[in-house]
């Protein structure tokens, strides 16, 4: 099933030359409230209250929530509104900041002995105590590569895992955020899973990397996981293997449902972003205030890495690096998952890759031809095309007939299909009527 090592690579790095470049703390943030749980009965700080880096902003967070920390020393000046996605609305908070402070670097500087105290003093703390600190540092994650983290942590109560498993696939090979956070955060990447699986009492701990990543990649977690029980498992990384269901079915023969957690098959996932978050969490006690993003321009074929401040827009990202936000299609995610998001959307614990692309010219879908290329192509093997019918038609039971509950919304199918049939837009159109009625 997999190799526990890659081949020998072609070429090797001198050091660390990984790098992610600290983006300056814009002039105002919009701090999330409580991630992707409730949040109306928090209670934040009135409007005129000064902050400081690293304090709370709300008080009475419930338990399933992480709650909000000032990225930056600034002022509050009230909430409102934000967007993580174009379908997920947040209440925020919004700070006003002084844009000439810069977010300081994150200390790389952890050791084998440092988590290994770490280990000695998660000894005697029990899950319970794990999430608490976790959700008042604003620790939190929630995408494509690293399901609710908070939610697999309250459900590892009720249910334990068996394994904790770091996601270092990339879902697209062109901007390999998660293998460059591995090579730049290595040992706090290995701290965090390792926290987990202290907390939980797991077995196993795992990281999944790509057979063929950067060498980089590897030699910072060999490093890393040398004198601990961190294992390394090399697995092909053809899109779109991250996606939980799929790496659980390949790394443990264990089915998942797309739209489930990975603790209802004993496992806790995360990807190496958030593993670093957790291990800076309980090895230095440090809030999660910026989150590392990659954002790729595909006219220019160029591609930057970055600490965002938590709370920036993404136009703010943009500016920071010089691009415009004007007439361009920007994508969360591997672009063929079709993920529209808008400048306005801001950096959070959701998805950390952004594309710029050409908006596309529109097209008028031809009829179906039954060339079955959407099945071909389909990684869990559905009829994606009869999932479009089953929408047409408004008929759940045909779309449960034709695998609606298998399906990874991946985009495969949109973008093989020859006729330009609006598959994916179908699929998820049926889902979200049919989850209203629920």
């Amino acid at each position: 099933m997999f190799s526990a090592s890659p081949p020998t690579p072609v070429a090797t790095r001198e050091g660390n030359a990984i790098r992610f470049r600290a983006m300056p703390v814009p002039r105002r943030l919009a701090v999330p409230v409580g991630g992707f749980g409730s949040a109306d009965a928090v209670e934040i700080k009135p409007p005129g209250t000064v902050v400081g880096r690293g304090e709370a902003l709300a008080e009475n967070m419930p338990q399933a929530m992480a709650a909000p920390i000032a990225p930056a020393d600034g002022r509050v000046v009230g909430e409102g509104p934000a967007h993580a996605s174009a379908d997920h609305r947040l209440r925020a908070v919004l700070i006003d900041c002084d844009p000439a402070v810069d977010v300081p670097r994150e200390d790389s500087s952890t050791t084998p002995e440092m988590i290994d105290a770490m280990l000695r003093r998660l000894r005697g703390m029990d899950i319970g105590a794990g999430i608490d600190v976790l959700r008042s540092r604003g620790v939190w994650a929630n995408r494509w590569t690293s399901p609710d983290l908070l939610a697999q942590f309250h459900a590892s109560l009720r249910r334990p895992v068996d394994t904790v498993v770091c996601n270092v696939l990339d879902e697209d090979v062109a901007l390999p955020l998660q293998a460059r956070v591995a090579a730049a955060y290595g040992m706090e990447v290995t701290a965090g899973v390792l926290a987990l699986a202290a907390l939980t009492k797991a077995r196993r701990a795992w990281a999944a990397v790509a057979y063929y990543a950067d060498p980089a990649c590897w030699d910072s977690l060999r490093r890393s996981s040398a004198k601990n029980d961190l294992h390394l498992v090399a697995l092909r990384n053809d899109y779109p293997r991250a996606h939980p269901t799929l790496l659980l079915h390949e790394l443990a023969d264990r089915a998942l449902r797309p739209d489930r957690l990975p603790t209802e098959q004993g496992v806790l996932l995360l990807d190496t972003a958030a593993a670093a978050a957790v291990g800076r969490c309980f090895l230095r006690d440090e809030p999660m205030l910026t989150v590392p993003m990659a954002v790729r321009d595909r006219s220019l074929n160029k591609t930057h890495y970055l600490e965002v401040p938590v709370g920036a827009a993404y136009s703010d990202v943009l500016s920071d690096l010089g691009l415009r936000a004007d007439r361009i299609d920007l994508r969360a995610g591997n672009p063929l998952r079709e993920q529209h998001v808008a400048a306005s959307c801001i950096a959070t614990g959701g998805e950390l890759t952004l594309t710029l692309l050409t908006p596309a010219v529109a097209v008028n879908p031809d009829p179906c031809i039954r060339c079955a290329w959407c099945v071909e192509g389909c990684p869990v093997h559905i009829q994606p095309a009869g999932l479009l019918e089953a929408a047409q038609q408004d008929d759940p039971y045909m779309a449960h007939q034709y695998g609606l509950e298998a399906c990874v919304e991946c985009g495969i199918c949109s973008f093989v299909c020859p006729s330009h049939l609006p598959i994916l837009a179908g699929i998820r159109a049926l889902r979200s009527k049919h989850a209203k009625k629920r």
